[in-house]
């Protein structure tokens, strides 16, 4: 009976640890997000948070613009960026990138 008790405390104890240790996910919205938070995300997810800060009201794109296809290049551009400055806030490294020409996000007609 003592074996009983000792095998059920063990198996209830192995059961409960892995929801103690888990770590809840930090909520982080995408307009406060830092650069380490947007190196953190799964590259999956990454060319809709750099298309979603850029935003087409925040950069003064109007309804003639249209949005270039691809996100390979502005994505690595905002990674390789943000590697070199993880605590600056990812809106502020599209912003800046958009400035300087190095980010083309979008093509005027």
């Amino acid at each position: 009976m003592k074996r009983f008790i000792v095998a059920t405390a063990m198996l209830a104890s192995l059961c409960v640890s892995p929801l103690v240790f888990a770590q809840s996910a930090k909520p982080v919205k995408p307009a406060e997000m830092t650069c380490s938070d947007f190196l953190a995300v799964d590259d999956a997810y990454k060319p809709a948070l750099v298309y979603w800060v850029s935003g087409t009201d925040k950069l003064g794109v109007r309804e003639t613009v249209t949005t270039v296809v691809d996100t390979a290049t502005p994505v690595a551009a905002v990674i390789g960026e943000c590697k070199q400055q993880p605590t600056a806030t990812l809106s502020s490294k599209v912003r800046d990138l958009y400035k300087k020409g190095e980010l083309e996000l979008f093509k005027h007609s």
